[in-house]
């Protein structure tokens, strides 16, 4: 919903035929939700505007950073099944909107060790290995690679190591390729060997 040229003058039918200050207030107004469009009804100025919606939208601020935090805590803990590239994706998306709204738990590099941590849980050794090399970063004051790189690289390494995989989403385990599958050594119960089937389909032993 679009705000009205007539709010700004009561006989313009297009944007033309408002002054330029009309002008400026009208497409100000098309930056607004509509649902917050009845708190500036009163308001003439620009500065009237923006000081009003800033005094009633601020506390909107800390609810989106709590929010925030929360989705950021869910990150912690890697999902099971099929499911791994979506996590990977958020992990980019929340956290910039962390750092964004300087939410504390992002800051420096906690999320980097947050995300190495997490990593853990699908690849222990990559994270563990991930971790040592953050903590020789950080002793030697080097610049910290960003979590979208981190990111990147866990991405590509999942792919190597877990090529049977559809996508990114199946764990080691559950693929079952972790370890092989290991044959009886001792054939069956009886001690024999098993013996091949003949290429006609039926077993002439």
């Amino acid at each position: 919903m679009e705000p009205l040229l007539t709010a700004h003058n009561n006989e313009a039918t297009s944007i033309a035929q408002l002054t330029a200050a009309q002008q400026k207030l009208y497409q100000w107004d098309k930056t607004i939700a509509a649902k917050h469009l009845y708190l500036i009804e009163n308001k003439d100025t620009p500065y009237e505007r923006l000081t009003t919606l800033k005094k009633h939208l601020a506390p909107l601020d800390a609810t989106r950073q709590r929010d925030l935090i929360a989705r950021y805590k869910a990150l912690q803990t890697p999902p099971r099944g099929r499911r791994v590239e979506e996590w990977l994706r958020s992990w980019v998306e929340i956290t910039n909107m962390c750092i964004a709204a300087d939410v504390p738990e992002t800051m420096g590099s906690r999320a980097q060790e947050d995300f190495l941590v997490a990593c853990r849980t699908i690849n222990p050794e990559y994270g563990t290995s991930g971790l040592r090399d953050l903590i020789d970063l950080e002793d030697a004051g080097t610049a910290i690679p960003s979590v979208e790189d981190y990111v990147s690289k866990f991405t590509t390494y999942l792919k190597r190591v877990l090529p049977l995989s559809t996508g990114l989403s199946s764990m080691a385990a559950e693929l079952d390729v972790s370890k092989p599958q290991q044959q009886n050594k001792d054939g069956n119960k009886n001690g024999n060997k098993t013996k091949p089937q003949c290429p006609c389909g039926l077993k002439h032993y």
